[in-house]
């Protein structure tokens, strides 16, 4: 068991908040060069796509944040205008069923040709899994298993590529995407 799954209710979003606030840099791993892109335009387009996903989901939302975050570039540079979108949600399987939910969702990543790099279950039944976009570069990632119901709560994390804010530096921090 991963110390995760140990978490209540409340520890869960604790967790998001933790990995929003602690891993504030995101590196450029693969990526060439870094395109050009406006942050609030690139948070908005991602919050929808993220929107889009967890909308088909038979769960019920309780948080969704949406965070601008530094990204370090791909010559190892940190600049005020070089950035990722970072969205983290929690969601509710009403039925409790958090762990199928996941796993049909681990199914259409595959079947869109998705990189998976994560796809573990845990001893409790919860799952963790991961994936990348190639077409996009975007990751995703969707974790059950957390205490007291392991079949009750997933939490999603989710990143863009790394973009260049070409007008100067970028607003870092949490955003509300409209």
């Amino acid at each position: 068991m991963t110390a995760s799954s140990h978490l209540g209710r409340s520890g869960a979003g604790l967790l998001g908040l933790y990995i929003a606030l602690c891993l504030p840099i995101t590196a450029a791993v693969g990526q060439s060069d870094i395109l050009p892109r406006n942050s609030r335009q690139a948070a908005t387009a991602f919050a929808d796509n993220v929107e889009e996903i967890i909308g088909m989901l038979p769960t019920t939302r309780e948080h969704f944040e949406i965070r601008i975050n530094r990204c370090e570039g791909a010559r190892g540079e940190m600049r005020d205008n070089i950035y990722a979108v970072w969205i983290g949600t929690r969601l509710v399987a009403e039925m409790n069923d958090a762990d199928r939910i996941i796993l049909t969702v681990l199914d259409d990543w595959r079947e869109r040709g998705w990189t998976i790099t994560r796809d573990r279950v845990l001893d409790n039944g919860g799952v963790n899994i991961a994936a990348v976009d190639p077409a996009s570069g975007n990751s995703y990632s969707f974790d059950s298993g957390f205490a007291p119901h392991p079949g009750r709560y997933l939490v999603g994390h989710f990143s863009s590529p790394c973009f260049e804010e070409p007008v100067g530096a970028v607003p870092f921090g949490r955003v509300k995407a409209k």
